[in-house]
Formats: C-alpha cells, sequence, structure tokens
C-alpha cells in the first residue's frame, strides 16, 4: 500500500501544471519557443544544475535545427514548441531523484511526449546510472529481476487500458523492457509519504517513444522487494523494502 501512495502521488504530480515553478527560463523565436521549469533545490546543486541545463539546451538545439529544415519552402509553419518540467520524486542527505516530463509539438498530428530523470548522488556530484545501484557481480541478476517486474506491470497496464491481455501479436513489453541498462535508464526512486527511505523505482516511457503512441505513456513501479538483495551497501542506506 505504501507503494501504491508513492505512485499515486507522483502520477498527481505528473498530471497536474506547476502553479509557480521555482526557476524557469523561456525562448521564443519565428522558430521555437522552449520553456524549462526546475525546483530551486535541485538547480541551487551546481552540477546537477549544468546536467539539467544540458540536457534542454540538447533538446533545444535539436529543435531549432529540425525547425529551420521544417520552415524552409513550407508556409503552414508553426514555430516548434518543447515544454520540459522537472519534479523531485525522492531526497534525502545524500541523494536527489529527479523526473522531467518533455511535451514536444513539431506541428504533427499530436504532440510528443518523453520523459528524463537523473538520479543525482549529491556526495558524489555525479549522476548514478541503474546499475550502479548494484554490487558489480549482482548487476546481471539485478536488472533481469526489475525488468521482469516491469514486464508485470506493463502488462497489467495493457490489459486495463485495452480490456483484454496481450496476444502473441500485440505483447510488446520486450520491445522497450530487457535487463539491459539502456532500457531501464530513465529511472526515479520513489517514496512513500512519510518515509525518508526510498522504497521503490518508476520506469518511465513516454507515448510513442517505445509503443504505439495510441497506447499513451507508461509508468510502472518496481518495488524495493523485488531488487534490495542485489543492492550495493550504498544503496542499501536509501533504499527500504516496500
Amino acid at each position: 500500500m505504501k507503494l501504491l501512495a508513492a505512485i499515486i502521488a507522483l502520477l498527481a504530480l505528473a498530471v497536474t501544471p506547476a502553479l509557480a515553478a521555482d526557476y524557469e527560463t523561456t525562448e521564443k523565436t519565428p522558430l521555437v519557443e522552449l520553456h524549462l521549469r526546475a525546483p530551486a533545490g535541485a538547480m541551487a546543486i551546481a552540477s546537477l544544475k549544468q546536467q539539467i541545463l544540458a540536457l534542454y539546451t540538447s533538446d533545444a538545439d535539436q529543435a531549432k535545427t529540425d525547425a529551420k529544415e521544417d520552415k524552409d519552402g513550407n508556409p503552414s509553419f508553426h514555430p516548434y514548441s518543447i515544454d520540459t518540467t522537472w519534479r523531485v520524486t525522492f531526497e534525502n542527505e545524500s541523494v536527489i531523484s529527479l523526473s522531467a516530463e518533455i511535451i514536444a509539438d513539431a506541428g504533427g498530428a499530436h504532440p510528443n511526449q518523453g520523459f528524463a530523470t537523473i538520479v543525482w548522488d549529491k556526495k558524489a556530484g555525479r549522476a548514478v546510472p541503474i546499475e550502479a545501484l548494484f554490487a558489480p557481480d549482482q548487476v546481471k541478476p539485478a536488472l533481469q529481476a526489475i525488468a521482469d517486474a516491469a514486464a508485470k506491470a506493463w502488462t497489467r497496464i495493457y490489459t486495463q487500458r485495452a480490456g483484454q491481455k496481450p496476444g502473441p501479436d500485440t505483447d510488446l513489453a520486450t520491445a522497450g523492457i530487457g535487463a539491459d541498462p539502456e532500457k531501464l535508464k530513465t529511472y526515479a526512486l520513489i517514496y512513500a509519504k512519510g518515509q525518508t527511505s526510498a522504497n521503490g523505482i518508476l520506469l518511465l516511457f513516454g507515448a510513442g517513444e517505445v509503443w504505439p503512441n495510441v497506447l499513451g505513456d507508461f509508468r510502472l513501479a518496481v518495488p524495493a522487494g523485488v531488487f534490495a538483495k542485489y543492492l550495493a551497501p550504498r544503496w542499501k542506506q536509501v533504499f527500504i523494502a516496500g
């Protein structure tokens, strides 16, 4: 129930626009309209701020390049837009976990949605890839356990949305989920209200990023109990078995 409460709280944040972003920057040109929002606490960490801005700049530069190519010879061109909103999903004295929802409109049939995440080790001053949570000889079984749990969560969500279980032609979980750091890289830490330790992770996949856009986005919760035994000592202090 604690994990469910954490998921509900995080999803509520994800669908509720920030009333007053702590840090904001906006850029408008004939080619693009760009907007970034991020928590002040995260932006107060200089090296973390640098990474957030680097990700934003990368997206912005790509949008500008694509928009320029599209505008040439296109009388119905409309400026591209990217709206990026970062939120804190967990924080203690040594770690801060952030997720970003990115809405990009390039004039297609519908805007594109994506996610980005950063789990930041405050003491080391760097981002933590998912495989770094585990002892070196435990990475493979840990990622397999996470992938298995995530695939089951994907199937549950698909079944709820489609009204039926995925069949041989529609079982697309493995298209985006696997025991591979690249497939599991967009992860954030989550926790239950009132707790000071993380009790699981959330894997985020934007609509259309991996699976058909019509399926929507996927936010797959994996309780810490799935992978706790594989954690490196440093990270056992951060998680509790949810």
